[in-house]
């Protein structure tokens, strides 16, 4: 376990390092640049080969969304008010197309409608002694998420305010519709009125995210350095067939654009022998530990696979763990990306994760490095390690 604790300790380290450094990272800014370079210089202290590789974010177009919805419904009143639930009907579909295009299914759909930026992912090649016939990227983000306020205020009404809010938009649409017909009389009349009252939920969504962002120690910063000194380990470690790679990505919290981008670059790369994604996110307490089976609100399968190989060998460790496929409406995280090409991937995660149920220290102030647990990490770089070298030694 001293080699275990070492390279936790070591991650502690880098983390506190760049946090105090460069406070918090969101996306397409400087901050989050910086915090590439500091990873960048890491692992120059070892790897094979170092790569930045820059991509465009379209900085606020992934959480936007949530404000257009907002400003379509008000005006979808209004146009009920005014006699004209057709344009009422048309502004809700065009609100519930961008929760699904935009949220649901992570697509780029408001991207251009947003001011270009740059993202940095961050890339180290460790290669194996003999040739490489698979290869296994260690990855986490090091931007860090806007405030949710939601988390801050009021949390146990967040699943209420969010899926409620989401659900007047569904019907208003209904609403729209029946009016198209009945366009008058007391049923007509109660009907916006529901409508109308439904925007103290719906309307509360303009204020879901602020500007300002956390400190990202667990979401995700830790995973990144985690990654990065289990890759420093392997480069005193060498492997007989098994190319390391060490990957942070930028611009997670924008819609995993970095990964996004990551995924496109390599994709070919990724057909020439077997890859395997090994990714961490908001590891925060052991008793939560869970591997990802599906991704991205359900719409992109993971390799059930590899969870099971990862939860078998935390069993083995006297580790709790188990594999689920994400929750409905709760995100997505990186390995949804680079599964869409073709990676064996999975997340490893390490809190409650669903909207009736998240940590305090999800998307809040509180994202600190003395909210994560020694332990999980601990459990994390053991668990990795074990199934790194467990797969190189299997028969080539």
């Amino acid at each position: 376990m001293d080699k275990i604790k070492d390279i936790r300790d070591k991650a502690f380290s880098l983390t506190s390092k760049i946090i105090k450094k460069t406070g918090p990272r969101l996306a397409g800014t400087d901050a989050s640049i910086e915090a590439a370079h500091l990873l960048e210089d890491s692992l120059n202290g070892f790897a094979d080969k170092v790569e930045l590789e820059e991509f465009v974010v379209h900085k606020g177009a992934f959480l936007d969304w949530i404000r257009i919805l907002v400003i379509c419904y008000c005006l979808g009143i209004v146009f009920l008010w005014l006699q004209l639930p057709i344009v009422s009907a048309l502004l809700t579909i065009i609100s519930i197309l961008i929760l699904v295009f935009q949220f649901i299914f992570y697509k780029h759909m408001l991207d251009p409608l947003y001011p270009k930026r740059k993202g940095l992912n961050v890339v180290g090649y460790l290669e194996p002694v003999k040739e490489a016939k698979k290869q296994i990227i260690l990855s986490g983000h090091h931007d860090s998420a806007r405030i949710f306020n939601f988390f801050i205020h009021q949390p146990k009404l967040y699943n209420l305010r969010v899926t409620g809010g989401i659900s007047f938009i569904v019907a208003l649409l209904l609403i729209s519709i029946v009016l198209i017909f009945i366009p008058a009389g007391i049923i007509a009349t109660v009907l916006k009125a529901i409508a109308s009252a439904g925007f103290l939920i719906t309307g509360q969504l303009w204020f879901f995210a602020s500007k300002k962002g956390t400190p990202g120690a667990g979401d995700n910063l830790i995973s990144s350095a985690m990654a990065l000194e289990i890759g420093r380990y392997f480069s005193e470690n060498k492997l007989e067939h098994t190319r390391i790679i060490v990957a942070s990505f930028d611009a997670e919290e924008e819609g995993l654009r970095g990964a996004s981008a990551y995924a496109k670059k390599h994709a070919d790369d990724f057909k020439k022998i077997p890859t395997y994604l090994l990714n961490a996110d908001c590891l925060y307490f052991l008793k939560d530990l869970f591997f990802l089976t599906s991704d991205i609100n359900c719409s992109v399968a993971l390799s059930t696979e590899l969870a099971e190989d990862l939860v078998a060998i935390a069993k083995k460790k006297n580790y709790p763990a188990t594999h689920k496929p994400i929750a409905f409406l709760t995100g997505g995280t990186d390995a949804g990306e680079l599964a869409k090409k073709g990676v064996k991937a999975t997340t490893m995660l390490a809190m409650p994760w669903s909207n009736l149920e998240r940590a305090n220290v999800y998307h809040t102030p509180n994202d600190t490095i003395d909210n994560i647990e020694k332990a999980v990490i601990d459990a994390s770089i053991d668990i990795f390690i074990t199934y790194i070298e467990e797969k190189d030694n299997e028969i080539q």
